[in-house]
């Protein structure tokens, strides 16, 4: 399974990793599947094994992350206090993930607290790393010269 293979969960604690894989499934997904909507209860994580899916946002316009990468992790809102979507997830292809259950995390969490705090904050590290893409892809929007002409 691809979760020991990728960085959110590189150096946990042994232990503490067999729990986490032992909590995971692998699912299969049409495309055009709605994998979550936005502001709906964030009920389970996600890591990619294979195809693509859309994270949305919409707010008046919308934002729109495409990942393909094998071990890219989307659904990190069921990690976090509020507990709610931030983005829908759509599959653009069919696909092919393994789920961990927040419930399950949880607990293992209340177990395994270093390994927790050490997750949580590479899941802030992949949050980040998106915010600061969708700032410069709105920053790289070309605007036009408002400068007022005198003739």
């Amino acid at each position: 399974m691809i979760i020991k293979k990728i960085g959110l969960f590189e150096g946990i604690d042994p232990e503490a990793m067999e729990e986490i894989a032992n909590s995971c499934s692998e699912k299969n997904y049409a495309k055009d599947t709605v994998l979550f909507e936005q502001g709906k209860k964030a009920e389970r994580l996600y890591i990619l094994e294979e195809g693509t899916v859309r994270l949305v946002i919409k707010n008046g316009g919308s934002i729109v992350f495409s990942l393909t990468e094998p071990g890219e992790v989307f659904g990190w809102s069921s990690m976090v206090e509020s507990g709610l979507y931030t983005a829908s997830g759509v599959c653009t292809t069919d696909l092919k993930v393994v789920r961990i259950e927040r419930e399950k995390l949880d607990k293992i969490f209340d177990l395994y607290p270093d390994a927790g705090i050490t997750i949580l904050r590479r899941i802030g590290g992949i949050f980040s790393k998106r915010i600061s893409r969708a700032y410069q892809d709105l920053l790289s929007v070309k605007v036009e010269d408002t400068t007022p002409s005198y003739g």
